[in-house]
């Protein structure tokens, strides 16, 4: 019984206590998120509870307002000035004048008053203009370059200059083989590079070419490749440099230890890898083993560029701790989308401590975050890989349960990462995190219940629809598909296999007719747009979901349909150890099915196909009763990489009777 003599706090004296604390955590200040007390003002805040990191107030922190910034800016700015006409007697420049943007000199000086720019940027090009900082310009050289770093980015101190300018010296013409580069053309794909491509994987920590080329020419050549799979300034030039890369960096690979650059280099293969890789000869996989090796090696796991225990013998590390730190976190979500594309286990992502610094911002230099953004979601999906395999190792399917826990658990994180200030590519990629965790509902348990997979998988493929639409709508307010990384691309396949998936079920009848249609086409609209050459992933993938489209939307209503024309079972997939590429395997597998070559003297029993004359079954037959495919020009070797030759048996798990 409680005491009658002592007062009982109030409401109005809890809210107070509540009301007190003004200043957010360290941790929430750090990221630039929205702190949320406890009612208990000894307990963690929700987000640092949420994520279990220490949640301590700073009471002594001040706000610091814009105008007040501005003025630190400006004062600063005059006494630069001031000293500067004091020694020469050189103007300066102020920020009101603007400086012209050159590939040889990559300084930019706002032409308008300095503003704090928000943590989620425009899009992945304005990163690089952004959120990346450049001394200011104007200054004579007397003096010291002064560096701002941007306001949304903590723990970056003003005199850390980070990914500096080209130097003054220009850029010196080089030769790959027998193919001349001049310096002009150098400026040009470096200009393109950082421009389109490195945003979204910003790794590469320095610009000058002359600096790069004498670290690492395998990564100098490299850039310049992924820059000319769209800029080429002339025809032939992109093969060229696709055979020569290949080349070294299969030739790297074999004199280990590779240093810091050589890993960069793996790296951004990793993400725009060779336009004509198969299934069966991605090289993706062991390049990004080779990483993890190499960056353990060297000690680029614990983010310290002179680690003492790393740094002896051949392993003398001369690099960066801000090297080493964007070098592990790059090859961390390189290993993590080659897991979910592959249906493989991690192939060794390690989000260790230095990770969870990186997402948290509490790093001495500045972090993109969009970067940071792509971190999370990947050590998420890691989560999901391991807790989805350890699932599928003592059955062959996954409890519905698990994951809507995993979905829900998501969206929990997902709503302290993507706040109002996240930008489109922030979104997107948390949106293929949830794709990722709902492709599991194809794989139920024996003894399902059919309403509850329907349920489920409708939810699935509303998601995956909300992914193709994403992308393409990225595409329009940014070219995304012609520059989009190969590990982004696999999550666009991932989705269209979802979506021709449920086309290809007895769900059929449950959707639009033209909703479907649409999302079809616009499947086969994201693979056109994201051609780099004749032949490669895009283009097949495209032949290939174009013929199937015709088949699975020529028909008519399925009401309409013979019974040997119409699909009884449900989406589920045959393949229950391929993790995340489950339903991808699983549609390829039943493209084959439906384009598989008749029995002789059994045509009727696979209504569409032509007979196959004799003498002329060459594992490239053309499917018969596809209107309009004759001209699709179908690569059926695609198909190779699935076994063409091989008759699957595919079980179909039947909900109980």
């Amino acid at each position: 019984m409680p005491d009658i003599g002592q007062e009982a706090p109030s409401p109005a004296t809890v809210l107070s206590s509540r009301i007190k604390r003004n200043t957010a955590c360290t941790s929430c200040r750090d990221a630039k998120v929205r702190c949320n007390p406890s009612h208990n003002p000894a307990q963690a805040c929700q987000r640092c509870a949420k994520l279990h990191l220490s949640c301590i107030v700073d009471k002594t922190h001040k706000r610091v307002s814009r105008k007040s910034k501005l003025d630190e800016l400006v004062q600063e700015i005059q006494s630069i000035k001031q000293s500067v006409s004091s020694v020469g007697g050189q103007p300066a420049s102020l920020p009101g004048q603007a400086t012209r943007y050159s590939p040889q000199n990559e300084v930019l000086s706002s032409s308008k008053e300095i503003s704090l720019p928000r943590l989620g940027v425009p899009s992945p090009i304005s990163v690089s203009a952004e959120a990346e900082v450049r001394p200011l310009t104007g200054v004579a050289s007397t003096t010291i370059p002064t560096t701002v770093a941007p306001s949304s980015v903590v723990h970056t101190p003003s005199s850390i200059q980070l990914i500096p300018g080209p130097s003054a010296e220009p850029t010196l013409p080089r030769a790959l083989g027998s193919q001349p580069f001049s310096g002009e053309d150098i400026d040009y794909y470096f200009q393109k590079y950082f421009e389109f491509f490195h945003p979204y994987i910003p790794i590469i920590r320095f610009r000058d070419p002359n600096k790069i080329y004498d670290s690492s020419p395998l990564l100098f050549w490299t850039i310049i490749y992924i820059s000319s799979r769209r800029y080429a300034k002339s025809p032939g030039i992109f093969s060229f440099l696709l055979d020569a890369i290949r080349r070294d960096a299969y030739a790297a690979i074999t004199t280990p230890p590779l240093p810091l650059p050589s890993i960069n280099s793996l790296i951004l293969l990793c993400s725009w890898i060779f336009p004509d890789v198969r299934f069966v000869n991605d090289p993706t996989t062991l390049f990004s083993s080779i990483c993890m090796n190499a960056a353990l090696q060297l000690g680029i796991h614990y983010g310290k560029g002179a680690h003492p225990e790393y740094s002896h013998g051949v392993f003398q590390n001369s690099f960066t701790d801000e090297e080493a730190t964007f070098t592990w976190a790059g090859y961390n979500i390189i290993a993590q989308r080659i897991s979910s594309s592959l249906g493989i286990p991690p192939l060794g992502g390690l989000f260790n401590q230095t990770i969870q610094n990186v997402i948290d911002g509490r790093t001495p230099f500045q972090v993109p975050s969009t970067f940071r953004v792509l971190l999370e979601c990947q050590k998420f999906c890691n989560h999901v890989t391991k807790t989805m395999a350890a699932c599928l190792e003592e059955s062959r399917g996954v409890s519905p349960q698990i994951v809507r826990l995993l979905e829900d658990e998501w969206t929990a994180v997902r709503g302290l990462i993507c706040s109002e200030r996240a930008d489109d590519l922030d979104r997107f990629n948390a949106l293929l995190v949830q794709l990722e965790i709902q492709t599991y509902y194809f794989m139920p348990l024996p003894g399902y219940s059919s309403e509850a997979l329907k349920r489920n998988v409708m939810r699935a493929y509303s998601t995956a629809q909300a992914v193709i639409r994403e992308a393409l709508e990225l595409d329009r307010k940014m070219q995304f598909l012609q520059h989009v990384p190969h590990f982004h691309f696999r999550a666009l396949l991932a989705a269209a296999c979802l979506i021709y998936r449920v086309l290809r079920s007895a769900y059929i009848e449950f959707l639009d007719r033209e909703t479907a249609e649409k999302s079809a086409a616009d499947v086969i609209t994201v693979s056109r747009r994201a051609v780099v050459i004749d032949a490669d992933l895009p283009t097949r993938l495209g032949n290939l979901l174009e013929s199937w489209s015709v088949r699975l939307l020529a028909r008519g209503s399925p009401s309409q349909q013979t019974p040997q024309e119409q699909w009884n079972e449900e989406p589920v997939s045959s393949f229950s150890h391929r993790l995340g590429a489950s339903v991808t395997f699983d549609c390829m597998t039943r493209w084959k099915s439906d384009h598989k070559p008749p029995i002789p003297g059994n045509i009727g029993s696979n209504p569409g196909l032509v007979p196959v004359a004799p003498g002329n079954s060459n594992g490239n037959e053309t499917p018969a009763g596809l209107s309009g495919t004759a001209d699709l020009n179908i690569d059926w070797a695609f198909m190779d990489d699935f076994d063409w030759s091989f008759e699957p048996v595919i079980p179909v798990l039947t909900a109980p009777t």
